[in-house]
């Protein structure tokens, strides 16, 4: 028997960290809050915002790591 699926996604109204994929949802694709139920809407679209949050992490991190540093010329001898 398949159990409900819980993901890390903040919920907007109440700010618990944790929303569920209920097993009759499953179908539907809809994801609500585990703390106060509000559905925040298809799974599909859930995951697609996730990836843009994780990708935009992903090059700030980036961003920080490979700082662009000032290029030096080397001077060429006559």
């Amino acid at each position: 028997m398949m159990k409900d699926v819980v993901i890390a996604y903040s919920c907007r109204e109440c700010g618990t960290e944790q929303a569920i994929l209920p097993q009759e949802a499953m179908a539907a694709g809809s994801v609500h809050c585990l703390q106060c139920g509000r559905q925040h809407g298809q799974l599909a679209e859930i995951q697609r915002e996730l990836a843009d949050r994780a990708r935009e992490e992903g090059i700030r991190k980036a961003g920080q790591i490979y700082r662009m540093r000032p290029f030096r010329r080397k001077r060429m001898l006559p």
